[in-house]
């Protein structure tokens, strides 16, 4: 296969891999860790004091920056369905993901990773789910549980990255809905998603997991 369609290099052509150890040289990582319902500096990404009686997400992390190298991988996976990007967009996540302290504490606790999931309209055009392809992946090497059908979208949605905050906000809510054949009380999540941008579609997707009875719900993403 790497004979007749040969991978090269996004961030500079050269022919081998998707990511050629130069161009990993200068991927940008996502170094400031930021609260999920303020969007401000909280170490570790933890929700404030302050606001978690408003925040259904306990955390936040993400490993990059949506810019550059990762920002033309996500595009490729999503818009030009070259799925085979996952295993090495996975593999580079994990190499950084690791760093983060309170998310590896949380992952000791075997929490459920459950990718957010596409509306069925979108998941027939685009042939699979971005989100559940890397979810799988993930959740395979932190050694956690995969659950792909935990949540239904069943509201279609304009894409969140189009829109201004106010829009986003009446765009994604009531999208979402818990699969009637799961009872999750007491049980911890972490919520799966690629793009981070205002954390509407997260924040949302979590209350549903809340008011079900989740213990906790945990944010991952690839990039913010």
């Amino acid at each position: 296969m790497n004979l007749l369609f040969p991978r090269y290099c996004l961030g500079c052509g050269r022919e081998g891999a998707y990511f050629c150890a130069d161009c990993l040289n200068r991927v940008s990582l996502c170094f400031e860790t930021v609260c999920p319902w303020c969007n401000q500096f909280s170490p570790d990404g933890l929700s404030h004091p302050a606001c978690r009686e408003m925040s259904p997400l306990a955390g936040l992390t993400s490993a990059f920056n949506y810019v550059g190298l990762i920002e033309k991988a996500i595009k490729k996976l999503k818009y030009h369905f070259v799925s085979d990007l996952a295993k090495d967009l996975t593999e580079l996540f994990l190499t950084f993901v690791g760093e983060h302290k309170a998310f590896t504490q949380f992952c000791q606790q075997t929490p459920i990773l459950a990718p957010i999931p596409l509306h069925q309209k979108r998941l027939n055009w685009r042939g699979f789910n971005q989100s559940e392809l890397l979810g799988k992946k993930i959740a395979q090497n932190l050694n956690v549980p995969f659950c792909p059908d935990l949540l239904r979208r069943v509201k279609e949605t304009l894409p969140q990255v189009e829109l201004s905050k106010e829009d986003r906000l009446k765009n994604i809510s009531d999208a979402f809905i818990l699969n009637p054949r799961f009872v999750i009380h007491n049980s911890q999540f972490i919520l799966f998603d690629d793009i981070w941008t205002s954390g509407a579609t997260l924040r949302e997707a979590a209350k549903v997991l809340k008011r079900a009875g989740a213990a906790s719900v945990w944010a991952l993403t690839l990039v913010r």
